[in-house]
């Protein structure tokens, strides 16, 4: 109801808005026609195909001892005790994911024995003063398809690789650097991936550092190297073309909207009538002052009084603060009373106005009970009809 009033009353200014808003939704679905087919391309990179490479290592337990049984595997540990279990055994694992592709691979574990230390370049890390190599396996597959697993398999001896690189060490006289162990594996691919021709090596590391008694051991277990590629991507029409959308709805919109306040408008349902009006200010009025007002049932004896119309429910409210009473609702003919010694205001709401004659039915029992009547205080008394010289 207060958005048909606030409708009537801004008719001109929501016409002239919603006018506008059909102009721009016309001239979105204008500019999206007008501009359907010159498409704007930008660089992306995406993701062509991916390797992944990883090592799962572990040591058999060779020598008597109190806690593992020998012959038990101790696998993927971060260390290893050297005494009774001093061999470390490795599987690399290699594979590709891409929709499809056929390559050659080569792959070389190399044992590596070398002293390091830190570099004075900031180009570089570390720098290497000294290196030994040692082939510990090669395996070649001429055809590997994406999804497909290579695996290589090696061993090392870690006491003995550690006290072959103290005796190299000892030989160059040389105490500068730290000693590392490392088995570099080098993955040489060859082929087709993605329909592109591919040719790379890839390198990938297992370091053995070496204790008294405990070696540790640091490796990859599934690494994976993204190849990525460079390609033209269409980017006009994505947000234009939902932009559009958006605005050519927005356009419709409107014009279904002026049609409807014009029809509204032209046929005098736009505004509320004067009842609807009279009947929600009643609502209002009834909210306003409902601490004032009871609903209850009006006794038939204390309707046989005289009346006075009262004009509005504020008058009526007046009325009982002056004298001292509550308004009383009746439930069944929708009045509002005030009843005061002989007397009996009452107001009737929209529509009840002409129907002032109408008698209710009384229930015989009713008229037989004394009439209550309320004062502000909230107590009652009860009056004998019996004594009224007018009954």
């Amino acid at each position: 109801m207060r958005l048909r009033t606030a409708l009537d009353e801004w008719f001109v200014v929501v016409v002239v808005a919603l006018l506008a808003l059909a102009l721009l939704g016309g001239w979105g679905a204008y500019g999206a026609v007008a501009d359907d087919g010159d498409e704007e391309f930008e660089q992306r990179t995406v993701e062509a195909w991916s390797t992944t490479g990883g090592f799962d290592h572990s040591a058999t337990v060779q020598e008597e001892n109190e806690v593992f049984p020998v012959g038990t595997e101790l696998s993927d540990r971060s260390m290893y005790f050297a005494e009774v279990a001093p061999e470390l055994e490795a599987t690399f694992t290699y594979v590709y994911d891409a929709p499809d592709g056929d390559v050659a691979v080569d792959v070389e574990a190399d044992r590596v024995i070398r002293s390091v230390g830190e570099a004075d370049d900031e180009e570089e890390e570390v720098v290497e003063y000294w290196a030994t190599n040692e082939t510990l396996a090669q395996e070649e597959t001429e055809s590997l398809d994406p999804g497909e697993e290579q695996a290589t398999s090696f061993s090392v001896d870690v006491p003995e690789t550690s006290a072959e690189a103290e005796a190299i060490q000892e030989d160059l006289n040389e105490s500068v650097g730290d000693l590392e162990t490392v088995v570099e594996v080098q993955v040489a691919i060859e082929g087709t991936i993605d329909g592109e021709s591919v040719d790379r090596v890839d390198s990938y590391e297992l370091v053995i550092e070496p204790d008294d008694t405990t070696y540790a051991v640091e490796a990859p277990a599934a690494e994976e190297r993204t190849e990525e590629r460079t390609e033209e991507v269409a980017v006009a029409g994505s947000s234009g073309g939902l932009s559009s959308v958006v605005l050519a709805l927005l356009g419709v919109g409107s014009v279904a909207a002026l049609g409807v306040l014009g029809t509204a408008r032209r046929k005098g349902t736009l505004a509320p009538s004067t009842a609807e009006l009279e009947r929600i200010n009643d609502q209002y009025e009834r909210e306003e002052f409902d601490d004032w007002i009871s609903r209850g049932r009006l006794p038939a004896a204390v309707r046989e009084r005289s009346r006075i119309e009262i004009a509005t429910l504020e008058d009526l409210v007046d009325v009982a603060v002056d004298c001292d009473r509550r308004v009383l609702e009746d439930e069944r003919d929708g009045r509002y009373y005030v009843v005061d010694d002989r007397s009996m205001y009452v107001y009737a709401p929209e529509g009840l106005e002409d129907d002032r004659d109408r008698i209710l039915e009384v229930d015989p029992q009713e008229a037989e009970e004394p009439t209550v009547i309320g004062d502000g205080s909230g107590e009652a008394e009860v009056e004998d009809e019996s004594n009224d010289p007018h009954s």
